[in-house]
């Protein structure tokens, strides 16, 4: 029975290597969707640095209706606790996957805000593009930090 415990809690743990050029080794899951507006959609993932330990929100903006544009601040997150947090954007990059546009930005976590999102679903999130806000209320895979995070 543990056997078949450690299968199920294993796969759930679907995360990525990335062995890169620069002597890093990143550990990534593929983002999920948490926020579907009528033209774009919003996926989150967590990123772990490996070399240096330090562990990332990545964001992926799907843009549906309008023109792709970078992310060009921090991110707002609102969760289950009292505390909201913001995170500093690192980078933010546009990319074409499978014949669509796509914006890639990643935000660092402090320990606080690691240890804030381990135990506390998603409720909002918030960024700029082009000095707009976008986001809104999280609609679906409101754990999925807290799951990444503690896979890794």
């Amino acid at each position: 029975m543990t056997l078949l415990v450690n299968v199920i809690a294993n796969a759930q743990c679907d995360f990525k290597i990335n062995n890169r050029p620069d002597g890093n080794t990143i550990k990534y899951f593929n983002p999920k969707p948490v926020i579907r507006q009528s033209n774009y959609e919003v996926g989150a993932a967590i990123y772990k640095n490996e070399t240096t330990n330090k562990f990332m929100v990545g964001l992926s903006v799907l843009f549906v209706g309008i023109k792709p544009m970078d992310v060009t601040g921090d991110l707002t997150i609102q969760n289950t606790s009292q505390k909201s947090i913001v995170l500093k954007l690192i980078n933010s990059n546009q990319i074409k996957m499978n014949g669509r546009n796509l914006t890639v930005a990643l935000f660092e976590l402090d320990n606080l805000s690691t240890k804030i999102l381990k135990s506390n679903s998603l409720k909002t999130l918030f960024f700029k593009m082009n000095g707009n806000i976008y986001g809104a209320t999280v609609t679906e895979n409101k754990s999925i930090l807290i799951n990444e995070l503690n896979c890794l």
